[in-house]
Parts: structure tokens; sequence; C-alpha cells
């Protein structure tokens, strides 16, 4: 019943609310049982004095008795609430009109008395009651005074045993009973109010609890309503659930990466054991076929037959070495090392070393630089690796007499490498995917030269080492492009 956010904040709100009426009560109460208790007082003030002056039962150094009992019995008959002592100067109780038993202290506490005549202490002063060893009492005193010194005293209880209790007289009264209710009436509008306020505010983290809810419904798959506006008017709760659309958003793009790799995961498996078992099985055929038919075959095909092992050896040997490459570029065991120095010499030693390559297939490789160009601050294998990857890949894709162009130009701070060809180009959908480690578009699987799809994601990795990027540029049957930054060198 209370599991709620909601239920449990109206609980503790009712509990306080609760809590806060009762003290409220009891304050309003306590405070007009003074107030009636300091309005007697006051009013009475004088009475003990009065009532010492016009009856004279002090007179010539003596209390008359007989006019001290009669007061006492006049006094009781006319007002039952008031009752009459006489003291000592020590506190004694010398003189009474009560039975007996009914008396309970046999002295009075002097320092209320000298309070209330000396006028120190603000009113309602309350004195001993003779007949409640426990509780005080209001009370108006007057000394009996001879010849300068203090006799006895003439003590009257205000509020004596007749006196209602204080609960049951305030709650009779009117006055107070309206009050009461009043407080209570303001006290209940003020927890109806505040009950709603807190559903007002609450409804927002019931509803993001709700959004939660459905998120982990569908799996952390889907959210809807992704978009939230966040600005500095937000509060706490507005920062929560902006939040959690992030984390959530988050989630699911991850949730996605991780369902594109497993995918990536399942052709890597298949295109890598095709491309370990191709090279493998041709391997494995012309050894035995070497082996089987040594005394049958001549010189010219045991050569022939070596020879197209040791390239489907090398062929496994490179992708073996790709992969091992990448694997060190993935747990950061390759760190550059940079160094200054010329990028126009390096391209032009890496095209000298495919330069039999492309003139087999009649490829022409161009160059366009700016002049002058500055030395650029980075590793100088890794990036010889990188234009090599590059070269390799536009002449794969390139037709025979086709054009690759290599072009090197200062932007602020850098220098961009481009390295263009006319070939086949790649599928707009494919394009993002070219980096992915493992992926060829699906040309290239119907190509005997294609590689295994590690040169551009190691081509990638490496840039990122260099703290750069690559873009790709690429149209069908029209070419492909590739360009990235690299920093120059400050002296």
């Amino acid at each position: 019943m209370f599991k709620s956010l909601y239920s449990k904040l109206a609980l503790t709100l009712f509990a306080l609310f609760s809590l806060l009426a009762a003290l409220l009560l009891f304050l309003h109460l306590y405070s007009n049982h003074l107030y009636q208790l300091e309005t007697q007082q006051k009013l009475n003030k004088d009475l003990a004095a009065h009532i010492a002056r016009e009856y004279k039962i002090f007179e010539n150094g003596m209390v008359y008795e007989d006019r001290l009992q009669d007061l006492f019995h006049a006094f009781m008959q006319i007002n039952p609430a008031i009752e009459l002592y006489s003291i000592d100067g020590e506190g004694k109780i010398i003189g009474y009109n009560a039975p007996d038993e009914s008396i309970v202290r046999t002295h009075i506490d002097l320092q209320p008395v000298k309070d209330f005549i000396q006028g120190q202490r603000g009113f309602p002063i309350e004195g001993s009651d003779p007949r409640d060893i426990n509780n005080n009492k209001i009370f108006s005193v007057v000394p009996l005074i001879q010849s300068g010194k203090t006799r006895g005293y003439l003590y009257i209880i205000l509020a004596g045993e007749r006196f209602s209790s204080v609960v049951s007289h305030l709650m009779n009264s009117y006055i107070i009973n309206t009050s009461t209710w009043v407080i209570i009436i303001v006290l209940a509008m003020s927890l109806l109010l505040a009950l709603m306020v807190f559903r007002y505010m609450t409804r927002r983290l019931s509803t993001l609890s709700e959004k939660i809810e459905q998120f982990k419904q569908s799996g952390f798959s889907k959210i809807s309503d992704s978009q939230i506006r966040h600005d500095r008017s937000s509060d706490e709760i507005d920062d929560l659930t902006y939040s959690f659309y992030e984390m959530a958003n988050t989630i699911v793009r991850q949730l996605n990466k991780l369902k594109q790799s497993d995918v990536q995961r399942r052709e890597l498996i298949a295109n890598v054991s095709h491309d370990l078992r191709t090279p493998l099985t041709t391997l494995q055929g012309y050894l035995e076929t070497i082996l089987r038919k040594s005394d049958e075959l001549n010189e010219t095909d045991k050569k022939r037959y070596i020879k197209t092992a040791l390239q489907h050896s090398q062929r496994l040997a490179n992708l073996v070495s790709e992969l091992f490459e990448l694997a060190r570029l993935d747990a950061n065991e390759t760190r550059p090392k940079c160094e200054a120095f010329s990028l126009p010499e390096l391209v032009h030693d890496v095209i000298h070393k495919y330069w039999l390559m492309t003139s087999k297939r009649n490829i022409s490789v161009a160059t366009r630089f700016d002049e002058s160009l500055p030395f650029v601050h980075a590793d100088l294998g890794l990036i010889e690796r990188v234009i090599q990857n590059l070269l390799e890949n536009a002449i794969r894709y390139t037709p025979d007499d086709g054009r690759i162009d290599i072009i090197l130009t200062r932007t602020d701070g850098a220098v961009t490498v481009q390295v263009r060809d006319n070939g086949c180009g790649i599928a707009e959908k494919e394009l993002p995917l070219i980096f992915e480690r493992f992926y060829r578009p699906e040309k290239s699987r119907q190509q005997s030269s294609g590689g295994a799809g590690l040169g551009l994601a190691i081509t990638k990795r490496i840039l990122e080492l260099h703290g750069s990027t690559i873009q790709a540029f690429s149209r069908i049957n029209q070419g492909t492009e590739f360009r990235f930054n690299l920093p120059i060198h400050q002296a």
C-alpha cells in the first residue's frame, strides 16, 4: 500500500502535520491558560491588601482570629474559587477555614511571595497551594507589618480547589473551541494543499519511473520520447530525466553497436575461415601433388607448383601478420614514435615499391604536391604502412589502364593526404562500414585478389593513435578517395 514514493511522502506529511497540529493545540491551550491566569492575577493583584485594609484583621501587631475566621467564612460563601490563609513571617500556615485533612502543607514557599510583593517577576506568579503538594497556583498576598518588620502575610489562592481543571475549563469556552477548530481546519487544508503539491511534483518522477519500466520491458533496446530539452531553469527532476534519456540512448546505441559487431563477428569467422581455408587447401594440394607425383613431374612443373604454393603461403602469412598487427594496435602495444620527416619523399618511396605491380597492369600513379611542403610530425614506419594500405587498396580496385592520384596539400597546421583512384567505387550504404575490421564490399568478394578486409581497419587505428581521422568519398564506377591530415612539425 505504501510502496510508492507519493504514498510514503503523504504518510510522512500526514504524521508531521498531525504532530504540528497537536503541538499548536497544546501551545494554544497552554497560552490561553497562562493568559487567563495572568489576567486573573492582575485583576486580583490588590485583593489581599484591600481585604486586610477593610476588615482590619491585623492591628496593634496582632491578628484578630475571630475577624479572620468570619472573613474566611464570608469569602468562601461569596466566592468559593478563592481560599484565604494567614501565615507567619517564616511561611508557616497559622490560620485557614477548611477541614484539617484537606491541608497537606504546613509551610508556604516565601520566595514567590517576595517576588509578588517586590514586583521582580512578570505575571502569572504561582505559589504554594496548601491543599495540593504537587501543584502551585496563582495568588494574591499582602504583608502584615509592625514596626517596619513583617509579622506575617494574608495569602489568598485565587483558583482554589473548586476551580475547575484547566483542560475542562478551556474546552468549555466557546472562543477556545472555535479557535481550536479553526486551527484544525487550517492545518487540514494546508495538508490537502501540500499533498496536491507533492502529487504534482512526484508526477514527473512517476512518469520517469514508467519510462524506465518500459525501457526495461523493451529489453533496453527502445526508448520513447528520447528528445528532451535541458536548460538552466531545469530542476533536479529535469536533470535526472535528462540524464536517464542520455543514458538510455547511449545504451541503445551500444546495444545496436554490439548487435552490429556480432553480425560482423559472424561474417569475420566466415570470411577469415574462407581466407584461411583457400590458401591452406591450395598449398596442401600442391604440396601433396609434388610429394605423390615427384617422379612424374618435370623440373618446370615442380618449380611452377612450388611457386604457386609459395604464393599461397605468403598470402597466408600476410593475413596472419595483419591479424597480429591489428591486435597489437587495439591493445595499445604499438605507440607512435613521432619524428620530423618529409612526406613527399615517403610517398615516392612507397610508389617505387609498387612500381612492378602497377606497371604489369598499366596503372599510372601520379603525384601532385604543394611547393615547399613542411615536414610532418608522426611515426615514419606507421605512416608508411598507412600509405601502403591505401595504395594497395587503390591498386586492387582500379581496373587495368587506370589511374591513381596521390595529392599532398598544406592546410592550417597540417598536411592533407589524398589517395584517389578511378576504380569501381563503393556503394553509399557500404561506405560507413569499410573501416570495420574484416569488412569487404560485396564486389571485392568476387575478386580473387581481394584482401581480408583488415587494411583499412589498420589504417584507421594508426591514424587514431596519431590523433587524426580518415574520410572516404566514393561514387559507383567513378572511383574512391581517401583523405586524412598529419600535423606539421614545429621546430
